[in-house]
């Protein structure tokens, strides 16, 4: 008679060409440990992905208050470079406040416009602080914008500076 297995040894069973214990293991097989890790995983990939998207929207803020900042400052310059005389100064300032109202009314806060002269030259410059998308980043933007002034200059003579005495 043959011989049977002891109530303590385990039997084993042929599946698939594999000997296997028919009494169950404490093992887990790879895919259960993992079970869970993707979620986990994005659960902390979500706050930098987050961060970096805010990221390009306040970079992508700076440079759109820089083009605003510019196009004002030329704008003022254009009137600047245009009035003979009188109250130029006080016309460009104008023109270019108004410009960024126009264009991006709340992209630059405070707006502070200045314009000057040095010599045959009239010049613009804004300035301001860009809107914030990130709390703790805090962006300056200043353009300027100059030319010569637009005036009659004769052929004879010197040529070269404005008559009328605004150069």
């Amino acid at each position: 008679m043959p011989s049977e297995p002891s109530s303590g040894n385990a039997r084993r069973v042929r599946r698939g060409g594999v000997a296997r214990s028919s009494g169950r293991s404490r093992r887990t097989r790879p895919a259960e440990r993992d079970r869970g890790a993707s979620a986990i995983e994005w659960a902390m990939l979500t706050p930098i992905l987050i961060l970096i998207i805010l990221l390009v929207v306040q970079f992508a803020m700076v440079f759109f208050a820089r083009q605003v900042a510019l196009a004002a400052a030329q704008a003022g310059a254009r009137t600047a470079r245009t009035e003979p005389g009188g109250d130029w100064n006080g016309l460009a300032v104008e023109r270019a406040t108004a410009n960024v109202d126009q264009v991006g009314k709340n992209l630059l806060n405070p707006v502070t416009v200045q314009a000057g002269q040095e010599g045959d030259e009239r010049w613009v410059e804004v300035r301001g602080t860009a809107v914030r998308v990130i709390p703790f980043m805090t962006f300056h933007v200043a353009q300027r914008s100059r030319g010569p002034i637009e005036c009659f200059r004769p052929d004879v003579g010197s040529g070269t500076a404005c008559q009328g005495g605004t150069g």
